[in-house]
């Protein structure tokens, strides 16, 4: 019998710092940018991260007196990105599954040629998201799953303006990651009884998984 989830999910000082690394060494190698020491009033927010980066030699200082991704950094981040799309993955086919019908929405990805018709599509109200439920049972880190969706989306944390430096340490993003994690459907709420007998949630989220992964193997 898998563990069950410990809920509900908590993020604790400690792993919200290690999420914003993740994020300001993404940012720093995505954007191509280089942070001067002499952080700005934008950047001040994050001055304990840029400490913690450095400690860790995941950052230095180049000649021009900025911040820098070392070689143990853009190793990080490549592990950062294996991981990132592997969990884009499980989220692009997990997360539309009609659990009345059994069926998976991307199993109709040909039937909807236009990005309007998609959207449409996966917005019927039959279609449950399972991307925690998974998650949770293979192991995954269903925290990480929401935080690496979220910069997917672009969504961490920015501002009107784009800033986000204030949100990753103080924001109320972290709420919304939690309260993501905690609503969704979790895989021991999975098993049902029916005319035939009951149906342990494991048989039902091995099958949902087995299903998912046959579909994803087909696109």
């Amino acid at each position: 019998m898998k563990n069950l989830p410990q809920l509900p999910y908590q993020l604790d000082e400690k792993q919200k710092h290690h999420y914003a690394r993740l994020y300001l060494l993404d940012y720093m190698i995505q954007e191509e940018v280089k942070v001067s020491i002499l952080l700005d009033e934008k950047n001040e927010d994050l001055e304990s991260i840029f400490d913690e980066l450095m400690a860790r030699e995941l950052i230095e200082i180049n000649r021009e007196q900025n911040y820098c991704v070392s070689r143990a950094g853009q190793t990080l981040h490549q592990n950062f990105l294996k991981r990132y799309r592997e969990n884009i993955a499980l989220s692009d086919i997990f997360c539309a599954v009609d659990l009345t019908n059994g069926e998976f929405a991307f199993s109709f990805y040909d039937d909807y040629p236009t990005k309007p018709e998609w959207d449409a599509f996966l917005a019927q109200s039959r279609w449950d998201d399972l991307r925690i439920a998974v998650a949770e049972y293979l192991n995954s880190d269903p925290i990480e799953l929401v935080f690496m969706s979220f910069i997917n989306e672009k969504r961490f944390g920015r501002d009107a303006d784009g800033n986000w430096q204030f949100d990753l340490l103080l924001g109320t993003v972290w709420d919304e990651i939690l309260e993501a994690c905690n609503q969704s459907i979790h895989w021991p709420e999975l098993g049902y009884e029916d005319e035939e007998g009951k149906v342990e949630a494991e048989a039902v989220i091995e099958d949902i998984i087995a299903q998912g992964n046959n579909i994803q193997n087909a696109l």
